[in-house]
């Protein structure tokens, strides 16, 4: 039987926050700040869009394992 993401409730939270902050609300109406040359909302987006990959990729590695052989 595989272990699906949907019964893991706090991992489910971490993806949807991850899905939510990637787009950079928090910097709407504000002055625009640069670091590294980037804009400080597009750094914000880029760790976050990070971050979903990489809990998508943990949630088809450790969660979504298929115990049928062919």
């Amino acid at each position: 039987m595989t272990d699906e993401p949907l019964r893991h409730r706090r991992f489910m939270l971490l993806l949807a926050f991850c899905a939510v902050a990637s787009a950079p609300f928090p910097f709407a109406g504000r002055p625009l700040r640069l670091l590294g040359g980037l804009p400080l909302w597009l750094w914000w987006s880029l760790i976050f869009t990070a971050a979903l990959a990489f809990l998508c990729c943990v949630a088809l590695l450790r969660y979504w394992k298929d115990d049928a052989r062919d």
